[in-house]
């Protein structure tokens, strides 16, 4: 879990410290949600024991699936801005 907190932390202080303009907040909140959704993708191993593969499973369900409504809804709401776009289409679930 540190290491996660740290991996995003770090992604968050990345992204937005070379970002010409702010993103709008939908967008940014967008953007950690697909973070952690790719997340806990990327712990699935089939090697894992039942607890810890149950706590992935409710985890990916809880992020991904916001994730998904958020990226059509956000789809539509800026699909005149090419800026927007493109950040938020470096995401596909």
């Amino acid at each position: 879990m540190k290491r996660f907190l740290f991996i995003l932390s770090t992604a968050f202080i990345f992204n937005t410290s070379f970002a010409a303009t702010p993103l709008p907040k939908d967008v940014q909140d967008f953007r950690n949600l697909a973070e952690e959704c790719e997340h806990f993708a990327g712990e699935q191993d089939s090697d894992l024991d039942e607890q810890r593969q149950k706590e992935l499973d409710a985890s990916l369900q809880a992020t991904c699936g916001k994730a998904v409504v958020q990226l059509k809804t956000l789809r539509e709401k800026y699909k005149n801005d090419a800026a927007l776009m493109k950040v938020i289409n470096a995401y596909d679930f």
